[in-house]
């Protein structure tokens, strides 16, 4: 914390030699009153919490530093440091099950700050109309299917630029981080990437992404014989490889955001290996969000919209094969809650709260279900007063299951929300979450209430 308090007076004191530069603080807090009951789906196990989440940030950058002139134009710098600090209060355990599996994507969830970003950014390159940051950074890949630090940070270097033909840009990243899914040492994770953007009517983007994970992990669902695993295949290393395709047009009262990508690459087995030496990936995803916005008479604009999203599961015919598509760091929390479809199972195409919280699955789904297929629908009427009402129905299901129903449960969201301007936000959420059959033979119920205020500037 000195380190950082003292990284950001040197910020400031750069300003006296840095007459073009310009100081930038950004600051802000939310604070979020929460309730969940039967987070098990179980009655005789319900597994309810009540807590209220601290969520803060305070940001300082030197902007415009002025290093050169190159044909004609500024090469400029910028100097950041971003601190953020989230914990909980209220609560019977500091972080309870399965917020502790949120807690592991941040450096810590005490409410002690921790650096977010540390970095230095270049404008204008060597000359180019390029633009290079290199530190801890903020970083989202595409729509955050493949890649997002969800308010981490993740540290390395990225660039971005425009190409010579067809208005194209490029970006390119290189970032080393730990693998939060797996606590076991070493854990190393190496990310690199590419994106390319394809102005037009609409904007096709083509991302790539690979994976090099040395944390020694299981293999949920891989078989062979000699494996010693009850439950999966331990490997110690692997390589992952996604290309994703990203679709976005805006159409007059339209908006259409659609993403799919794919998945391959292998693992090294620990002790003795199947035959091929090793497991292989190789799954799929796709993610599509519609907006169709429409001015009613006399009372205003009202907002309708509707989203599909779809996960490949594991095949349990296939030993060394997983075909569940799974990247380590796609976008799925927003602090110490989860970030998905949905505000109380909050579903992203490979995990969601889905009742099973120990080490035998990842996606947190019951045992005997992978991959997840969503379908949403919602409506936004005109805000009266400035209050804006938020409806929201999802149906859930498994994409693959060993035997039985595949519907996990269905959800309704309700959100009454009072922003003012850009920089205050209070709202009042209610989410009832009946639990299909697979998930709960006796179709039980879950409900979330929560009501936050936040503000920025």
């Amino acid at each position: 914390m000195r380190l950082a308090l003292s990284l950001a007076a040197l910020l400031v004191s750069g300003l006296s030699t840095a007459r073009a530069a310009s100081l930038d603080v950004t600051a802000s807090y939310k604070m979020k009153a929460a309730s969940y009951s039967n987070l098990r789906y179980n009655t005789a196990d319900k597994n309810s919490h009540s807590f209220i989440t601290n969520d803060a940030r305070l940001g300082v950058a030197v902007r415009k530093i002025p290093l050169e002139q190159r044909g004609g134009e500024d090469v400029t710098m910028d100097l950041g440091i971003v601190l953020r600090a989230i914990g909980v209060s209220g609560s019977t355990a500091s972080v309870a099950s399965p917020f502790d599996r949120v807690a592991s994507y941040y450096p810590n969830a005490d409410l002690t700050p921790f650096i977010e970003n540390a970095y230095l950014k270049v404008h204008r390159l060597f000359g180019y109309p390029w633009e290079a940051t290199f530190g801890r950074q903020s970083y989202r890949l595409g729509g955050g299917l493949l890649l997002d630090d969800d308010g981490a940070g993740l540290t390395g270097a990225s660039a971005r630029g425009e190409l010579p033909w067809w208005n194209m840009k490029v970006e390119g990243f290189v970032f080393n981080d730990r693998n939060p899914l797996n606590t076991s040492a070493p854990n190393s994770l190496d990310l690199a990437g590419l994106s390319v953007d394809l102005p037009g009517e609409g904007v096709w983007q083509l991302n790539q992404l690979i994976e090099r994970d040395r944390a020694q992990q299981t293999v949920y669902g891989c078989s062979y014989t000699g494996n010693p695993q009850a439950n999966g295949c331990l490997v110690s290393k692997a390589l992952r490889s996604f290309t994703g395709l990203r679709y976005q047009i805006s159409y007059g009262p339209m908006v259409f955001d659609g993403e799919a990508a794919v998945q391959k690459g292998y693992a090294t087995p620990t002790g003795l290996s199947p035959s091929a030496n090793h497991i292989t990936y190789n799954g799929n995803a796709q993610v599509v969000r519609m907006k169709w916005k429409q001015s009613l008479w006399k009372t205003g604009e009202g907002i309708a919209r509707m989203s599909v999203a779809r996960g490949s599961g594991d095949d349990p015919g296939t030993g060394t094969t997983d075909e569940a598509f799974f990247p380590s760091r796609g976008h799925r929390h927003n602090g110490l809650e989860r970030s998905g479809f949905g505000e109380l199972f909050a579903a992203t195409p490979y995990d969601a709260f889905g009742g099973n919280y120990s080490t035998t699955t990842k996606s947190g789904l019951r045992n005997g279900a992978s991959g997840l297929v969503v379908v949403g629908a919602g409506y936004t009427p005109p805000a009266y007063k400035s209050l804006t009402l938020d409806i929201d129905f999802f149906l859930y299901q498994a994409e693959r299951i060993s035997n039985g129903p595949r519907t996990l449960g269905t959800e309704w969201d309700v959100r009454l929300r009072y922003p003012i301007r850009d920089q205050l936000n209070i709202a009042a959420t209610m989410a009832y979450f009946r639990a299909g059959k697979f998930t709960d033979p006796g179709r039980s119920v879950a409900r979330k209430y929560s009501f936050e205020v936040s503000g920025r500037f």
